[in-house]
């Protein structure tokens, strides 16, 4: 797949990511003004753009961080443990909230959902708002185990036709497949994955700087001027369906040019690090996934409290601002704390759990005592 070479001329972070989350979670939001009835930044369609790169990135990230490392079980207990922890309690929090709120304020709060919409969020087989999109990434994480498996086992010759199949196959029968399943959103997924393995064998190596560059002007470009209706007109993207975000999601054109962007983005140049590895859109990033959950009811509020009394221009700035306050406020006073809290503990449960597994079907030698020791104790309170 790659050579250790390779993979260790690789840093494991790459600044510019941080921003494209950033920006992103920045024109989700614009998209959103407008459905609020505040004035309009992006049109909805833009907010599909959004969710198309965030899920790109995810696939990419999954893929350069962990393809590269052995499958044992302290790497997988690890990539669990730093999955459910990245995820679930941020998620499940502002889920039980959106529930509290809708129950004391009824369905006119934005984010309304009765017992039956809170109780399949909790399952992960809800599609209410803006939750709609977390069960595809969950479900994402999960096959990608099996992939890191094949892989690592030596199975590339297989795996990756059966990939490339099942993405075709998946993307030509799409219209059947729920909008909240993996299926949907496949091809994104795996086309960041696949950009990965690139990155991890050095292919962006023969992509100058100035080259990089001259792709992200183009991609930002090309994406502010469709989203702004500069060019093409609403007529002109209607001709070609692209008048419905789900469309969006099932365009491959559209996909590989986020993927361009996206490798791009990982040569260092200088006007990328300008607009996405400075320090500001670095640390939205950082706030991104609390931006997606929680601005929404945020600009909601604000619209209600002010609307009436401020412009709407300061009003979508105030609104805009606050939930990066919010944003920030859950990242570190929740998002973060409960993760470092809760990855060690998932850590060490999952890796109990692996080695009892492995050790009642026979699957492995006897692991040396001072790591199994420790882990069956934890497995013998479940």
């Amino acid at each position: 797949m790659t050579t250790s070479g390779s993979n260790s001329q690789q840093p494991n972070i790459l600044p510019q990511l941080d921003g494209l989350r950033a920006f992103a979670a920045l024109i989700v939001v614009g998209s959103h003004t407008g459905q609020i009835g505040l004035p309009v930044i992006f049109p909805s369609l833009t907010g599909g753009f959004g969710v198309l790169l965030f899920f790109m990135l995810s696939g990419f990230l999954m893929g350069y961080l962990y393809l590269h490392k052995p499958l044992d079980v302290p790497s997988v207990a690890h990539y669990v443990a730093a999955r459910v922890a990245r995820i679930m309690p941020i998620y499940l929090l502002a889920v039980t909230l959106a529930y509290i709120a809708s129950a004391a304020l009824g369905p006119q709060f934005l984010y309304y959902i009765d017992g039956n919409d809170f109780l399949r969020l909790l399952s992960l087989s809800g599609s209410s708002h803006i939750f709609w999109s977390i069960p595809p990434e969950v479900q994402f994480y999960v096959v990608f185990g099996f992939f890191w498996y094949a892989v690592r086992r030596g199975y590339v010759g297989l795996t990756v036709p059966a990939i490339v199949l099942l993405a075709g196959v998946t993307m030509l029968f799409r219209p059947i497949f729920p909008g909240i399943s993996l299926p949907s959103y496949f091809h994104i997924f795996f086309l960041g994955v696949t950009l990965a393995v690139m990155v991890r064998s050095g292919v962006t190596g023969m992509i100058s700087a100035k080259l990089a560059a001259f792709i992200q002007a183009v991609c930002i470009t090309a994406l502010l001027m469709v989203s702004l209706r500069v060019w093409p007109d609403e007529a002109f993207l209607e001709s070609i369906g692209w008048n419905d975000n789900a469309v969006v999601y099932g365009d491959i054109g559209l996909a590989v040019c986020f993927g361009a962007f996206l490798m791009a983005s990982t040569v260092p140049n200088r006007f990328g690090s300008a607009i996405f590895a400075n320090k500001p859109m670095r640390r939205i990033g950082r706030y991104s996934f609390s931006l997606y959950l929680f601005h929404g009811p945020i600009l909601a509020q604000t619209r209600y409290l002010a609307s009436d009394r401020l412009p709407g221009s300061v009003v979508v700035t105030i609104g805009i601002c606050l939930s990066l306050a919010v944003a920030a406020l859950a990242f570190h006073w929740f998002e973060r704390p409960v993760q470092d809290a809760l990855r060690p503990q998932i850590g060490k449960l999952t890796y109990a759990v692996i080695v009892r597994v492995r050790r009642a079907f026979g699957w492995s030698r006897p692991a040396p005592p001072h790591l199994v020791e420790p882990a069956i104790e934890v497995a013998n309170n479940l």
